[in-house]
């Protein structure tokens, strides 16, 4: 049975997602077991925290990189390449400036503050010192991380994310070798933030490097000179992809922030090493996922509509069997796994296991819908919702982590996505079908005339 092009471009960019997944899985199952052993309940905590973090601040580029890749996916149906070329330049330069206020705003914090190792809670002050250089580090790599994951963006924008998902194996095969390396040779925490985080950056700019290249080369596309228009369109647009962005942040990944600043950064690390295995489960949908969100821009802006349909079915159905299916795998046979895996005498708690697994399965079906929702450019009613959502969940959090420990983080953000997102969803998934078909409608008739 022969696909179509936009279909095979999904399906490649899905394999590719595929096997940088399985890297960073491999990685993860490899190096957290050691690291626990090796670095003691505090430093192990800091350290998963500093890594949740580097995806918690995936809204820092203030949605200038979501709006360039609708932009280079709406120029690239319409075969506007000068648009392409603006968004692509616009974007680096706002990225990079952002970057440079990220260091900034540390720098400021360091000077004003009486003890600026608080943003990762109470430390005892034996290990203050390297977590202090800890910090540092992470905020340099964060503010590079920034403009050098935008090519990231613009491969996804342009159906290349096979570039994207080659990258993550390339990172993950180098954090593989630099970690247990670090800690053979004694290394301390500052030397393992470089080497994890590090890596992913320098993966990012290579990536970056050999796009240019392309690009140069016309055998790729090209960024063009931006204008401070194109600039401040960048920032205006982004900021609704910054609400649902920071707005996600809060509901779904401050679960980092809430139990090391009510429980300390032991209970964090153990709970942190058990969720990273429902992470991993939720990257494989995500790596599916990855080609659909330019790929129902790319068919909404020609008006094929029905391929849509036919392609969220699809995934709403695949996403449910095989989510369904890991969850179940993982919370059945979680106290061996934590038991051979980490080494630990005590398996996690079955409210603990059953809240993951339901959670991921709820998060799963969320990222088919807004796959969708986010491809149409419908940004304002999910900006509104998640703020919402995410208010609710972040102030249950702290209520409920306190009551019942760390469980209560996971479940806070369930009872905010099923009583606010799952219903907006819908509703909006609907209504864009509904207006999607008029609009097909009309041209239609006007295609036919009188």
């Amino acid at each position: 049975m022969r696909i179509d092009e936009r279909t095979r471009r999904v399906v490649i960019t899905a394999g590719a997602f595929y096997a940088g997944r399985f890297g960073t899985a491999v990685s993860l199952l490899v190096t957290i077991p050691m690291a626990r052993h090796e670095l003691g309940p505090q430093l192990f905590g800091v350290w998963m925290l500093l890594s949740t973090m580097l995806s918690f601040f995936a809204f820092a580029d203030l949605g200038v990189g979501n709006v360039v890749l609708n932009r280079i996916t709406a120029a690239r149906a319409l075969g506007n390449r000068t648009d392409a070329a603006r968004a692509i330049a616009g974007g680096y330069v706002s990225t990079a400036a952002v970057g440079i206020v990220i260091v900034l705003t540390w720098l400021g914090w360091c000077a004003f503050s009486s003890d600026p190792s608080t943003v990762v809670g109470t430390v005892g002050a034996a290990d203050k010192g390297q977590i202090m250089t800890a910090l540092h580090i992470f905020v340099v790599l964060l503010a590079l991380n920034i403009p050098a994951s935008l090519v990231q963006k613009i491969q996804l924008g342009t159906q290349e994310g096979h570039w994207v998902g080659g990258t993550q194996l390339i990172a993950s095969a180098g954090t593989l070798a630099a970690i247990p390396t670090v800690l053979h040779f004694g290394g301390k925490l500052p030397s393992l933030v470089l080497s994890s985080l590090g890596i992913l950056v320098l993966a990012n700019l290579a990536n970056t490097l050999v796009w240019w290249l392309r690009g140069r080369s016309n055998k790729g596309p090209r960024a063009g000179h931006p204008t401070v228009g194109d600039i401040g369109s960048l920032f205006k647009a982004g900021t609704l992809f910054l609400a649902v962005q920071l707005a996600s942040a809060f509901a779904f990944q401050s679960d980092a922030i809430v139990i090391t600043q009510t429980l300390g950064q032991a209970p964090y690390g153990d709970y942190a090493a058990v969720q990273r295995l429902y992470v991993f489960a939720s990257m494989l949908i995500s790596a599916a996922l990855a080609g659909l969100w330019p790929a129902f821009g790319d068919a909404l802006a020609r008006g094929e509509v029905a391929w849509v349909r036919q392609a969220l079915r699809r995934a709403l159905g695949m996403t449910l069997l095989v989510m369904g299916g890991l969850c179940l795998l993982l919370a059945l046979s979680m106290g061996m796994i934590t038991k051979l895996w980490l080494g630990t005498s005590h398996a996690p708690s079955l409210l603990l296991t059953s809240s993951l697994s339901l959670w991921a399965l709820i998060e799963a079906l969320g990222m088919v819908a807004g796959s969708l929702l986010n491809g149409a450019g419908v940004l304002r009613a999910q900006a509104v919702l998640a703020l919402t959502m995410a208010a609710i969940s972040f102030g249950a959090k702290w209520v409920l982590v306190g009551c019942i420990g760390v469980e209560g983080a996971v479940l806070a953000t369930i009872i905010a996505y099923c009583c606010i997102s799952v219903p907006a969803q819908i509703v909006l998934v609907r209504r864009l079908f509904r207006d999607a078909g008029q609009k097909s409608q009309a041209s239609a008739v006007v295609t036919r005339g009188p």
